[in-house]
């Protein structure tokens, strides 16, 4: 059972009868809103496949070059450099990949939790329209099923507001490293500067720091204890 269907269990057995009375009157309202934002992460997703194919190329001209660089650069502070990336630069990108990879495993369960609520939920029409259960009954597990929707269309909104950041981390990690890296070979100041930054120990941290709060928010929220 995921945690989604759990939530919409706590839901059904918690939610007071006054609650339900409407019987989930605003269902197609956050219905429309789903439709909305699965619009959003339609966007958010090519905007990602643009902003990953424009990184690996950038890291593919830098690695090509660094295989075989030009004659005259600062061997110095090349190696320099090449320090930095491994302590500085490589574990924050492999850390923007598990942050990426935390906000996907987030929507997987989101989605699976889903589609096993709406199988609930059209049993309970179903069994509605038999006469297995009565009209309360079936608004309850109505009012629940979009209450979890509510959660669900958050859960989705956390995703695409990390896959934005994720896009924008891309980007800054291409033009505050590969662009004057890559540069660097023919103008040394670039290095200079790289350097200096990279010093800091905060590349790429006003990035990381939203997008793990983001990771933490877009997961789905553990069921209460029984």
């Amino acid at each position: 059972m995921t945690k989604t269907t759990l939530c919409l269990t706590f839901l059904l057995l918690c939610l007071p009868a006054g609650a339900y009375a409407v019987c989930g009157e605003e269902l197609e309202e956050v219905r429309q809103e789903l439709t909305t934002e699965e619009q959003g992460i339609r966007t958010a997703e090519q905007a990602v496949r643009v902003a990953k194919a424009e990184f690996l190329s950038r890291d593919a001209a830098l690695r090509e070059t660094m295989a075989n660089p030009p004659a005259g650069y600062d061997q110095s502070l090349a190696s320099r450099l090449v320090e930095l990336r491994r302590t500085e630069v490589e574990p924050k990108r492999a850390m923007l990949e598990r942050l990426r990879a935390q906000h996907e495993e987030g929507r997987r369960q989101w989605e699976r939790g889903h589609q096993l609520l709406y199988s609930q939920f059209v049993q309970a029409r179903a069994a509605l329209q038999e006469q297995r259960i009565t009209q309360d009954e079936y608004c309850r597990v109505r009012e629940a099923y979009v209450q979890a929707l509510r959660l669900y269309r958050d859960g989705m909104q956390g995703y695409r507001a990390g896959m934005d950041l994720y896009v924008k981390a891309l980007t800054a990690y291409a033009q505050r490293f590969l662009i004057p890296y890559l540069q660097g070979f023919s103008d040394r100041e670039q290095w200079v500067r790289l350097i200096r930054q990279l010093e800091r120990g905060d590349f790429l941290q006003d990035l990381l720091v939203p997008m793990t709060a983001s990771a933490v928010r877009s997961t789905p929220p553990e069921a209460p204890p029984e």
